[in-house]
């Protein structure tokens, strides 16, 4: 293994006496190179960050809180309108009864006027044949 750094290679060759080649080689790639190693201004920079997240995640949460009054509202007036279509419809059920009975009446009344007329359109033209037999006879 190649340590650029002269600590590092230092660090190596004792570990490489204490605990051989193969040892040092795994212990030294589990080590961070110094990159990657997060300093104390770095946390609190995430810390900071993590703040900033979670107002943000308040103020969302309130502008969901909102909508769901909203839609909630908007629930309540589906709710009011479908009870106002309920009524509309029981009112068009009994105006429908009422047209239906009087449809039925109006038929009754037509279907007893069509009697009433075929009974004297009959009788007036028995009555006529009558009277032109009565004329044939007597002017025979």
């Amino acid at each position: 293994m190649s340590a650029p750094d002269p600590q590092l290679r230092s660090l190596y060759a004792r570990l490489e006496e204490v605990l051989g080649a193969q040892h040092a080689d795994v212990l030294m790639a589990h080590l961070s190179p110094a990159g990657d190693v997060a300093t104390k201004s770095d946390i609190a920079a995430i810390r900071s960050d993590l703040g900033t997240l979670a107002g943000r995640f308040d103020g969302l949460e309130q502008r969901f809180d909102g909508l769901e009054q909203r839609f909630d509202g908007l629930e309540q007036r589906f709710d009011g309108a479908e009870q106002r279509f309920d009524g509309l419809d029981r009112r068009f059920e009994r105006f429908e009864e009422r047209i239906d009975s009087r449809l039925e009446r109006m038929q009754e009344i037509i279907v007893s006027q069509y009697r009433a007329f075929f009974v004297v359109a009959a009788s007036f033209m028995t009555g006529l044949t009558a009277v032109f037999g009565v004329m044939l006879a007597v002017f025979k």
